[in-house]
């Protein structure tokens, strides 16, 4: 993906623009530290996930808290950088809209 074109929507602007958590494959619902999004789960946890090397996170699929799961499938549905790395997965209204 393009993260530079998640800066912004055409339709919706920057108001509902949604983020990976930078330790799991979840939407991300907190910006810390100027520098990282983080799941709930994970920022209620995030003095030992920020501590967690980069080479030592696991890869896609990863469930909150860092843990890895089973199979192959992400649970966000998307292709992403490795967990660790900051990414805008776009616009949250128009990326559900298939949901509804």
């Amino acid at each position: 993906s393009d993260v530079s074109q998640a800066q912004m929507c055409p339709k919706h602007g920057t108001d509902y623009l949604e983020y990976k958590c930078r330790y799991c494959c979840s939407v991300a619902v907190f910006f810390c530290f100027g520098t990282t999004h983080f799941c709930n789960a994970c920022h209620d946890d995030f003095q030992r996930v920020v501590n967690i090397p980069k080479n030592e996170l696991p890869q896609c699929p990863v469930a909150p808290k860092a843990v890895s799961l089973d199979g192959e499938e992400c649970p966000l549905h998307v292709k992403h950088p490795a967990t660790g790395e900051e990414f805008a997965l776009g616009c949250g209204i128009c990326r559900n809209a298939h949901t509804f």
